[in-house]
């Protein structure tokens, strides 16, 4: 290019050519595997520990807030990242990856995630038995395939290797599990639907309850009161009579108290040991988690050991106070959680052992996995209004700006 030349002012879009285009879209899906591909090796680095360490229960659902999505819609993507990358074990020991070859390939961008998940799906259903040696010149058929074969042609060629390496197929059980199954869908008019399938026991039993609840009556017309609607009446007698039950695991009923004691000093730190129960140990900070349980009796004990404060039943959050909660919050009120109120506890904004009220201004619902991550990670909980607010952790949001749910149906409020 001569001195004077000019480079080729950039064209838009809708300037380029047909296979100028194509050839564009390959360029961009080719530097989009290879972005995932370090995407995920970031990922499968956080599966060393760090995500608890943080506060999270698993790796995907650490992904998952990052992402600002749910949890099952990282799975695959968690799984492909561990399944490609080296770990490490205890003591430093690094942990060779599943599907190293697929890795590289990945890492080059000679080969689309679809593919690496149809790839580890095969080396998945190689039995553990298989030598090394076969199980690495597998990954390599399947990989050199991959370069330039559609995921189908992928799948079609796994599924022939592992016919050809384990003809047989899996051992058959000599029993095998009973099989229980419920789906349940909400409609959006509260309606719930379900689908049930029942081992032959588990049936059995179901059925014992269910018949005698769902025999007609006399005054029954058949073409009013059908037979399922008749099994529809029984089960929800059956759903009643559970629910009154004192031990039933709602918030309608009266739970069980139970005594945790623990130095007060513990307590305020976070730090050693508190009792359950005068039997279990447990962790300090498992004893602020139970302490926002408005249901546990706390014993706290001064340095000598001597009782120096002890909650009585008056103090609990009462039916009246968590039905105004639930109608505040309308379940959860973590950002994004869709969990209903009789799956929440309440919790203290302001800890109780720190001064903290049982009333309406100082508590806020949150399921059993926000309220053990909000006691285990930066993340914040602060009133506005009489409303929760959430300040997520810097490595959620780097500026930490304050959340609320936004799912729950608001309830009308006062001008």
């Amino acid at each position: 290019m001569s001195e004077n030349s000019s480079p080729e002012p950039q064209r838009e879009l809708w300037q380029l050519a047909a296979r100028e285009k194509v050839a564009l879209l390959r360029e961009e899906m080719l530097a989009w595997w290879q972005q995932e591909s370090r995407l995920c090796r970031v990922i499968a680095q956080l599966d060393n520990g760090d995500s608890r360490e943080l506060g999270y229960p698993s790796t995907t659902a650490l992904v998952a807030e990052v992402a600002r999505t749910s949890s099952g819609a990282m799975r695959k993507l968690v799984a492909r990242a561990i399944a490609l990358n080296p770990g490490i074990g205890v003591g430093g020991v690094q942990i060779p990856a599943a599907a190293p070859l697929t890795g590289e390939a990945a890492a080059e961008g000679a080969i689309s995630p679809l593919h690496a998940e149809g790839i580890i799906s095969a080396l998945q259903a190689i039995p553990a038995t298989m030598p090394a040696e076969e199980r690495e010149k597998t990954e390599k058929t399947l990989v050199d395939l991959a370069r330039n074969a559609t995921t189908a042609e992928v799948a079609a060629a796994g599924q022939r290797l592992r016919d050809t390496l384990d003809p047989d197929g899996p051992e058959p059980r000599d029993a095998p599990e009973p099989k229980r199954t419920m789906n349940v869908r909400q409609r959006k008019d509260g309606s719930v639907r379900l689908d049930c399938e029942l081992d032959p026991v588990s049936g059995a039993k179901t059925l014992a309850l269910l018949e005698p609840l769902a025999k007609p009556h006399k005054e029954d017309n058949p073409m009013v009161r059908g037979k399922a609607e008749r099994y529809g009446d029984a089960f929800m007698e059956i759903v009643h009579l559970a629910a009154s039950h004192p031990d039933a695991p709602n918030h309608s009923s009266g739970r069980g108290d139970i005594v945790v004691t623990i130095p007060l000093q513990f307590l305020q730190q976070g730090l050693g040991q508190a009792c359950l129960d005068m039997v279990t140990n447990i962790t300090a900070s498992e004893a602020r988690i139970l302490a926002c349980d408005c249901k546990i009796i706390p014993g706290v004990l001064g340095t000598d050991g001597q009782p120096l404060e002890l909650g009585r039943a008056k103090r609990l959050v009462t039916e009246a106070l968590r039905i105004m909660l639930a109608i505040r919050d309308s379940g959860c009120a973590f950002p994004g959680c869709t969990r209903k109120p009789r799956h929440c506890d309440a919790h203290h904004v302001q800890e109780w052992w720190n001064g903290g009220t049982t009333d309406l201004g100082n508590l806020v619902l949150l399921c059993g996995h926000h309220h053990r991550l909000l006691h285990n990670s930066d993340w914040k909980v602060r009133m506005v209004n009489g409303h929760p607010e959430f300040i997520p952790p810097a490595f959620v949001d780097p500026w930490r700006r304050p959340r609320t749910n936004t799912i729950h149906t608001a309830q009308p409020r006062a001008a």
